[in-house]
């Protein structure tokens, strides 16, 4: 009878082995399908049923990576800590828990963890991510906040909702994403463990000046099924739109599949996909620009540097995309780079997990400049310790709307946010550039990043303009008799109002200009650093002058031989103009020519000014320098006849 009890025992432990066994096999399935929902309620199950420390260390491992897979930081900061409790063993474990606890609302205590991990890796590039981070949330901490952001809570449902584009008809209306218990007929979504999701369309009620309660977007009336609708992007002609939905088969990870659609005589042609798709890859968050010509994705494509990438493929007129090709490596990193959207100044914005920022998913804008991408984040309260997603902005306005888990969300919630009007002016002063007199008179032109342009008129010298947030300006002014001349300003970042005092100064067109620091070692004509400063501001001036030809004139002092002085000043001249053409500057434009020591300097008011012992008007010659007395001041006066000056053969007046 004992020995009967006994088997019977062994045959109940064998088969709750084998049923543990077989959950944790099932939630590995469908953790490695990415079904994190589903795969944290196995695990978790799992866990409890487990009694080897062992294996209990590893789920505590899978549950945390199922729980931060899902944007649930919290949870997953629980398990982290749990599996390097227990012992277990992956490089990565200790970075991955303090990322949770700062995706959690806890920097202090992610510090302390990515510190110690640096004391054994200096080089541990999350870790360096991770501290880059915690320094800016401390910094933004004392920062005041730049944007204003409300949860639409009439929007919003208890579950996931997504902002998904401005409808590109009316800047009242705004097409969403929603799980919530409104969609109608879908099953769990093994990976949020919500409803699939459908589209949604909200409105602007002007009256109560709230977003309507979303409707069930019905067209095209192929646009929502059964499966998980993603992300559509409309046209600005509303001719083209492109979608993305996940399509699931049983016991297989679900895809992202990217289809367009065109209008053709009034009707939509039936959803294919772009040609471009036909591998095994993801593709979603479709972004038609502005202008029609670019569709910018995510994608985790073969080619990228991480896991999705952001992509682009032209559209030519005949509505044909282009292959695909990379953002390139300063926007994509080895982590998750979406949700890809361009305003139509060019401003591009993205939301990365991998960039240094101050939560799990930050949105960043970035901006070309000299060919390459220069990326900034969005500061708080736009960018959170959480995930956050999916900017969407009216135009080239600071103003639209983004998708978080930031606490106070039911899982993922629209926020609208905008930037309040601040006061930004700018005053500014004309002076000519070589004796300080007032350009009473002239046309100002001030052109901002944001589209915007003014043409205003001096009066006395002096301008007003207002000027917007978030915006560089260039002003620019046009004088007969002068070359155009650059002020630049920038209110990108300021928090406060601010106050612009500038002072333009434009070249005249009817003397030698002397270009300060252009000096040389004792009889040698190579360009020292110094000089390459000055001559860069020079570059400068000729680019917003196209059409301006000069000659560079290069002169020496009147020591040693004549015919020496003036090949060396020949050589000097020519080194100038040969670094103003690297520079990018047409052989049509610059005219090269030494003077050696033929023409001494003639004193303007600026140099009378700046010397006591010198008249405007004064000829540095040897006569006048012998009459000097002192050694100092004779050397002095050589210097100044040592130089390099350009002078204006042709311009173009003011415009």
């Amino acid at each position: 009878m004992k020995i009967k009890f006994l088997i019977l025992i062994a045959v109940a432990l064998l088969g709750s082995a084998c049923s543990v066994n077989k959950l944790i096999s099932d939630a590995d399935a469908s953790f490695s399908r990415k079904e994190f929902f589903d795969a944290a309620e196995k695990f978790r199950l799992a866990n409890q049923k487990v009694k080897d420390k062992t294996i209990k260390s590893a789920l505590y491992f899978k549950l945390a990576e199922s729980y931060r897979q899902s944007g649930d930081y919290t949870k997953a900061a629980v398990w982290y800590r749990n599996a390097i409790r227990s012992g277990y063993k992956d490089p990565t474990l200790e970075v991955r828990y303090a990322d949770a606890l700062r995706g959690a609302g806890k920097p202090e205590e992610a510090k302390l963890v990515y510190e110690a991990e640096l004391k054994k890796d200096p080089k541990n590039t999350p870790a360096i991510n991770g501290m880059e981070s915690i320094r800016r949330i401390q910094e933004w901490k004392d920062t005041p906040e730049l944007y204003i952001v409300e949860n639409l809570k009439t929007i919003n449902s208890a579950a996931n909702d997504i902002a998904v584009q401005i409808n590109p008809e009316s800047d009242k209306s705004i097409f969403i994403k929603s799980s919530g218990e409104e969609v109608p007929n879908k099953k769990i979504n093994p990976v949020t463990g919500q409803k699939f999701a459908d589209f949604f369309q909200s409105g602007y009620d002007t009256v109560k000046k709230r977003w309507t309660l979303p409707e069930l977007l019905k067209e095209p009336g192929f646009l929502n099924s059964n499966e998980e609708e993603l992300f559509l992007n409309f046209s600005s002609s509303k001719e083209l739109f492109v979608f993305s939905r996940s399509v699931s088969v049983a016991g297989q990870q679900a895809t992202s599949q990217m289809l367009f659609v065109q209008k053709k005589n009034g009707q939509w042609t039936s959803p294919a996909p772009l040609p471009f798709t036909a591998d095994e890859a993801n593709y979603h968050q479709p972004m038609i620009t502005e202008n029609g010509k670019t569709l910018w994705f995510a994608s985790d494509r073969p080619g990228g540097f991480g896991g999705f990438d952001i992509w682009k493929s032209e559209i030519n007129e005949t509505g044909i995309f282009s292959e695909p090709i990379n953002a390139g490596a300063e926007i994509n990193t080895p982590g998750d780079e979406l949700y890809p959207f361009e305003k139509p100044n060019g401003y591009f914005y993205f939301s990365s997990d991998f960039h240094p920022g101050i939560g799990g998913f930050d949105i960043f804008q970035a901006q070309k400049s000299g060919g390459k991408w220069q990326i900034e984040q969005l500061s708080p309260p736009v960018n959170s310790p959480a995930d956050d997603l999916s900017i969407q902005f009216f135009g080239n306005l600071e103003k639209g709307f983004f998708t978080s888990n930031r606490k106070g969300s039911h899982g993922t919630d629209i926020y609208s946010f905008f930037l309040p009007p601040k006061l930004f002016q700018c005053f500014g002063k004309i002076h000519d550039s070589e004796t300080d007199s007032i350009l009473p008179d002239v046309n100002i032109r001030i052109v901002g990043s944001d589209g915007s342009s003014q043409k205003i008129r001096s009066v006395n010298g002096r301008f007003q303009a207002s000027l917007n947030p978030e915006s560089d300006y260039a002003i620019v002014v046009f004088a007969n008799g002068y070359l155009n001349a650059q002020a630049k300003v920038s209110t990108r970042g300021l928090r406060e109002a601010k106050e612009f005092e500038i002072d333009i100064k434009p070249i005249p067109t009817n003397k030698p200009i002397r270009i300060d620091n252009i000096n040389y070692e004792l009889g040698k004509w190579d360009l020292l650093p110094q000089a390459k400063t000055s001559l860069d501001k020079l570059v400068e001036l000729l680019k917003l002058n196209p059409e301006a030809i000069i000659e560079i004139s290069a002169h020496t002092d009147d020591i040693g031989n004549e015919q020496f002085n003036l090949e060396l000043s020949e050589k000097r001249a020519a080194s100038v103009v040969q670094y103003l053409r690297e520079k990018g500057i047409q052989d049509k434009n610059l005219k090269a020519r030494g003077y050696g020591e033929s023409m001494p300097l003639k004193t303007n008011t600026k140099l009378a000014r700046q010397y006591e012992f010198l008249k405007e008007g004064d000829v540095i010659d040897s006569g006048t320098i012998e009459k000097l007395g002192s050694n100092n001041l004779k050397e002095l006066a050589r210097g100044l006849n040592r130089r390099t000056e350009f002078k204006v053969i042709q311009s173009v007046a003011g415009k």
